[in-house]
C-alpha cells in the first residue's frame, strides 16, 4: 500500500488504471488471437524465468496483459484467475496499481458474487478521492450490490463517463444502472441508458431489457405494458426472467388479476425453477406470507422447511426458525386438544414432520401427535410415531446435533411396545422391548419387566412370565404373576399373589380377580379363605353359576357343628364342580 501511495502522489500516475480500463479504438485483434500471443509471452518469460530473482517483470506483464484481455470480455473469474498468480514481492509500484484496477473492475462484474479485494475496495475509499474514475466505479459497485439509493447522486457520472468502457463490460453492468435509474425515479437518467441498450444487440432482445421497460411502465401506471413486458421476459430461463415471473404475481395480486390460490401456484411452480440466491429467498417468503394470509399455516410451514433446508446459515433463517415453532405449537396444541380433527391432523402431521423432524423442540410435539392417537384407539399410528422420534432423536445425538439422554430414549421406546401391545401386536412389542436398555432407571427398567410379563401372559408364556421379576411390583405387575401361577396350576403360590393384590386394593379387587383368589383357595384347600371371599363379595352369589357354590360352601351347618370328613369332602367336590362351570366366565361380567 505505501508504494501505491507513493505512485499517486503524481497526477500522471492516473493514467495507469485509464490504460487498463478504457477500450482502445483501433488495433483489436480477435480473442483468441490475442490470447494466444499473451500466453507465448507468458511461456518464454517463465522459461527465463530465474529461480534466485523470482518473478520476472515481463511474466507479471503477460499475467497483467491476459487479465485485462479478459475484462475486455467481461469475463470476469478468468480475469481474476490470472492476478492470482502474480508475486507480490516482485511487483513494482507500476504493476501493483494495474493489478488493483483489474481486481477492482473484475470483481464488480464477477458472477460468483464474491466480495472484492481490500485492495479494490481501498479503491473506493478516500485514498482514492482523486483518482477521475472513482465516481464511475463506485455508482457500479453500488447498482451491482442493490444499493441504488446509494447510487443516485453517481448515476448522471456514471452515464456520462462510461463510455469509455469496453462494450462487453458496458452489456455487464448497464441492467443494474438502468434498475438503479428506475427506482430512483430519475427518469432522464434512465432514458438514456435505455438508449445505451440499443448498442448491444443481445442486450435488446434480452430478460433483463424487457423486465426493466416492464418496471418503468408499472412505474408509470401503465398495467398493461407492465404486464407484455414482464411476460415477454419472463419467456427467459435466467435471473430477469425469473424476476419478471415473480413481478407478473405481484402484479396481478395488486391488482386483482389473480386469485390468491392462483397466485399460490405460479409462486410455488417458481421455488422449484430457481434456487439458490437472494432472489429465490425472497419468493419463499413471499410464498410463506401468503399461506398465511389465506389461512394455511401447515402450507407456510412447509415452506418454512424449505427455506430452512435451502439457507441454512442465513440470518433470516433464525426469524424463519422462530416463526415455525410458533406454528407448529399452535397446529399440535390444535390437534392434541382435540379441536383440530383427527384426520386433519394426520395430514397435517405427514406434511410437516418431514421438514422438521432435526429441529430443536419437534420431537415434543410429534410425542403429543402419537399421545393423541393413542388415547382414541390408533395405536399403530402412536406406535409409528413413537418409533419415528426416538430414531430421529438417536441419530441427531449420534450425529451431534442434539443432546438427547438414554432415559428419553427408553421411555420412547416403552411408549412404542406399550402402543403395540394395546394394539394386539404383541410379537412387535416384544421384539422391541428385547432390545437393551440404555439407561439404567429403576423405574423403567421396571415397567419394562411389567410389559414383557404383560407380553409373556398374553402369548401364553407364563414360565417366562414367573420368571420376570420387579423389586417393588405393582398392583397390576402383582395381578399379571398371579395369573401365570393359576395357569399352571401353582394354587399355593397363585392365591398368595393375589391376596397380595387384595390387601392393597380391599374392596376394589376387581370382580376377575375375586373369582381367581377364590379358585386357587378352594383348590389349595383353603376353606376358610374360601368362605372369607364369599362373604366379602357377596355379589358373587348373584351370578347363576355361583348358587351351588353359595349353598355348598355357606352352608349354616358350617358355622353351627364341625364338619365330619365325609360331609366336607361332598361339599368341596360339589363346589369344584360349579367352579369348574363358571371358569368360562368372560372377565368383568356379572
Amino acid at each position: 500500500m505505501a508504494r501505491v501511495t507513493q505512485a499517486m502522489q503524481s497526477s500522471a500516475d492516473w493514467s495507469i488504471p485509464a490504460q487498463m480500463l478504457y477500450q482502445p479504438r483501433t488495433g483489436m485483434a480477435p480473442f483468441l488471437d490475442e490470447r494466444r500471443a499473451l500466453m507465448e509471452t507468458l511461456s518464454a518469460s517463465l522459461g527465463k524465468a530465474s529461480a534466485q530473482w523470482g518473478m520476472s517483470a515481463a511474466t507479471s506483464d503477460a499475467l497483467l496483459g491476459l487479465s485485462r484481455l479478459y475484462y475486455r470480455h467481461a469475463l470476469a473469474p478468468e480475469g481474476l484467475s490470472y492476478l492470482k498468480g502474480l508475486d507480490e514481492a516482485t511487483l513494482s509500484e507500476t504493476h501493483v496499481m494495474r493489478r488493483d484496477t483489474m481486481e477492482l473492475a473484475l470483481g464488480l462484474i464477477d458472477p460468483r458474487g464474491l466480495p472484492l479485494t481490500d485492495r479494490a475496495q481501498m479503491m473506493l475509499g478516500p485514498d482514492y478521492a482523486e483518482w477521475p474514475d472513482q465516481a464511475l466505479f463506485k455508482g457500479i459497485a453500488a447498482t451491482q450490490g442493490g444499493r441504488f439509493r446509494e447510487a443516485s447522486a453517481l448515476l448522471p457520472v456514471v452515464r456520462d463517463r462510461m463510455n469509455r468502457l469496453p462494450a462487453a463490460y458496458q452489456a455487464a453492468v448497464l441492467p443494474g444502472l438502468l434498475e438503479a435509474a428506475i427506482v430512483t425515479e430519475q427518469w432522464r437518467v434512465a432514458r438514456d441508458l435505455a438508449l445505451k441498450f440499443r448498442d448491444h444487440a443481445d442486450l435488446t432482445e434480452g430478460s433483463a431489457f424487457r423486465y426493466l421497460l416492464g418496471r418503468a411502465a408499472e412505474a408509470g401506471e401503465d398495467i398493461l405494458s407492465a404486464f407484455d413486458s414482464y411476460v415477454l421476459a419472463s419467456e427467459h430461463h435466467d435471473l430477469f426472467g425469473h424476476r419478471a415471473r415473480t413481478a407478473i404475481v405481484s402484479l396481478g395480486l395488486r391488482n386483482d388479476l389473480l386469485t390468491v390460490p392462483e397466485a399460490r401456484n405460479l409462486l410455488e411452480r417458481e421455488t422449484n425453477i430457481w434456487r439458490g440466491d437472494d432472489y429465490a429467498l425472497a419468493v419463499l417468503n413471499d410464498l410463506a406470507s401468503l399461506d398465511q394470509a389465506d389461512g394455511d399455516p401447515v402450507a407456510a410451514l412447509v415452506t418454512f422447511g424449505a427455506i430452512i433446508d435451502r439457507y441454512p446459515d442465513r440470518p433470516e433463517t433464525t426469524l424463519v426458525r422462530q416463526k415455525s415453532r410458533a406454528l407448529i405449537a399452535e397446529i399440535y396444541d390444535d390437534g392434541a386438544t382435540g379441536k383440530m380433527p383427527l384426520s386433519e391432523f394426520l395430514r397435517a402431521h405427514r406434511r410437516i414432520a418431514p421438514d422438521f423432524r432435526f429441529e430443536v423442540g419437534f420431537d415434543a410435539q410429534a410425542e403429543r401427535f402419537a399421545n393423541r392417537f393413542l388415547s382414541v384407539g390408533s395405536t399403530l399410528v402412536a406406535a409409528q410415531e413413537f418409533e419415528a422420534v426416538h430414531d430421529y432423536l438417536a441419530v441427531a445425538r449420534d450425529l451431534g446435533l442434539a443432546e438427547v439422554d438414554d432415559e428419553r430414549l427408553d421411555e420412547l421406546r416403552l411408549k412404542q411396545a406399550r402402543s403395540l401391545t394395546m394394539g394386539g401386536q404383541f410379537d412387535g412389542a416384544l421384539a422391541v422391548l428385547r432390545e437393551p436398555m440404555l439407561s439404567r432407571a429403576s423405574e423403567l427398567q421396571d415397567e419394562r419387566s411389567e410389559l414383557l410379563a404383560r407380553l409373556y401372559a398374553e402369548t401364553g408364556q407364563s414360565a417366562a412370565v414367573l420368571e420376570t421379576s420387579i423389586a417393588n411390583p405393582k398392583v397390576s405387575f402383582l395381578t399379571i404373576k398371579a395369573g401365570a401361577y393359576f395357569d399352571r396350576g401353582d394354587w399355593a403360590n397363585a392365591q398368595a399373589t393375589y391376596e397380595q393384590v387384595w390387601d392393597q386394593m380391599g374392596q376394589e379387587l376387581p370382580f376377575e380377580d375375586a373369582i381367581q383368589l377364590l379358585l386357587s383357595a378352594y383348590r389349595n384347600n383353603d376353606l376358610a379363605t374360601t368362605t372369607t371371599l364369599t362373604k366379602a363379595f357377596p355379589e358373587l352369589t348373584g351370578i347363576p353359576q355361583w348358587s351351588e357354590i353359595a349353598e355348598g360352601l355357606v352352608d349354616p351347618a358350617a358355622a353351627l357343628w364341625p364338619l365330619r370328613s365325609d360331609t366336607a369332602t361332598l361339599r368341596m367336590n360339589s363346589a369344584a364342580r360349579a367352579l369348574e362351570n363358571i371358569e368360562t366366565v368372560a372377565p368383568g361380567t356379572n
